[in-house]
């Protein structure tokens, strides 16, 4: 059985040798220090940018040739930029998988097919060189915890270290969490955390990124307090007296510090940034983070972007007092917010919204209206839209084609 104790400091090994460092991309970090100090880019000071989520990318990869791809890729990128957009964040493991050669994780099925299975050729690579010949910054974006289902580990070959600890009782205690039939990375494990931090690293420095972004999945809603009780039992006959609520928080602060450390010691200039749930009660309960607990360690985040899925009429969350709370916070540890916007609601009922369910309906320069009252607050840095294909689908309603009209003069004029 594969030893993969002390993983983290040999990650270099197993990484391919970086691309190039795109001309012209940008880094968040260089944006910003810009913006700052009253320079220009060349295009904006605003990050615009945009989720190239698996389910934008897996129609484009499966069953399609490198030179099907090649070709959705320049028009993904060209898409982008024709539109005034200036970033990309790039889903390369949602699933405890990969969508390019990786010594960590396996082949994605929303890549080949099927889990395990490899490409003959890497896509993330012709996305990050469509990327760059447009100027547009290339961050990759990472599931941190979230893994594949149980009843296809047997897909994966021992060489990767999810199946290799799958296959052996204690390790699978002490690395995973099964929850649903889905196998996740269990943060209280250091060798989970490390493992999680090469795969970043490796893509980061393979591709020359800009930067390492994760979203909103870290342990699963309503995860049982059975599911990670061994490793629970361990803590407290270590001497641990956190409750099991506060000990998930802390395992899922480590993991991020472990991640953040890795991304700024294996590049310095890239960036590092969370985009969690927009309400902050559902991150601290929910999935137990503490973003307050992140913020306050120096030069962990680069920025946060929460996802703002919501209309100004909500009755629980609405947009303008979700938007200044976030602010807020992000004023107070002096890091930048950049305003995830639900690109996917226009034209589409909110059903969860109360007395604002048919705003996104009646309101098509909704997204352009929260731009214009982000672009007010202090701590404003740029927006990212979910998703890729809510803004340049082949069937996107014909409100979100006006929805897209509305933000059209506002990239006219940079942000003040």
């Amino acid at each position: 059985m594969a030893d993969w104790s002390g993983l983290l400091p040999d990650f270099r090994r197993a990484a391919s040798e970086p691309a190039e460092p795109a001309e012209n991309a940008g880094t968040l970090t260089e944006i910003l220090s810009q913006l700052l100090r009253g320079e220009e880019t060349e295009e904006t000071d605003e990050v615009r940018g945009v989720w190239l989520s698996y389910l934008d990318l897996s129609p484009l990869l499966v069953g399609k040739s490198e030179e099907d791809f090649a070709a959705s890729a320049a028009q993904i990128a060209g898409n982008a930029a024709g539109f005034g957009l200036n970033t990309l964040y790039v889903q390369v493991r949602p699933f405890g998988d990969s969508f390019y050669p990786s010594a960590y994780f396996p082949w994605s099925a929303w890549a080949s097919g099927e889990l395990g299975q490899p490409l003959s050729f890497d896509p993330v690579q012709i996305l990050r060189d469509e990327a760059a010949k447009r100027g547009l910054s290339f961050h990759i974006w990472i599931n941190p915890m979230r893994g594949f289902p149980e009843e296809d580990a047997g897909l994966v070959p021992e060489s990767f270290p999810v199946r290799s600890w799958y296959g052996d009782p204690l390790l699978r205690e002490q690395n995973l969490i099964l929850d649903g039939g889905t196998i996740y990375l269990n943060p209280a494990s250091p060798e989970a955390r490390e493992l999680i931090a090469a795969g970043a690293v490796e893509a980061l420095e393979r591709y020359g990124a800009d930067g390492v972004h994760i979203d909103d999945y870290f342990y699963p809603p309503n995860l049982s307090f059975e599911a990670d009780a061994a490793s629970y039992r361990a803590y407290l006959e270590e001497g641990g007296a956190l409750s099991q609520e506060d000990w998930r928080r802390e395992n899922t602060f480590l993991m991020v510090r472990t991640l953040g450390e890795a991304v700024h010691a294996a590049d310095p200039d890239a960036s590092f940034g969370v985009s969690p749930r927009g309400i902050p009660d559902q991150n601290y309960n929910d999935l137990y983070i503490d973003l307050t607990r992140w913020l306050e360690e120096p030069g962990l985040l680069d920025y946060i972007a929460p996802q703002l899925y919501f209309g100004f009429v909500h009755d629980a969350a609405p947009f303008d007092r979700m938007a200044e709370e976030w602010n807020a916070l992000a004023e107070q540890y002096g890091v930048p917010l950049l305003i995830g916007l639900a690109a996917y609601k226009a034209g589409a009922e909110d059903p969860y919204a109360g007395s604002g369910a048919q705003e996104w309906i009646e309101s098509p320069d909704l997204l352009a209206e929260q731009i214009e009252f982000a672009r007010e607050l202090p701590a404003y840095g740029g927006v990212i839209f979910f998703r890729y294909d809510s803004l340049f689908g082949s069937g996107i309603p014909d409100a979100a084609r006006e929805a897209k009209e509305a933000l059209a003069p506002l990239w006219a004029e940079p942000a003040s």
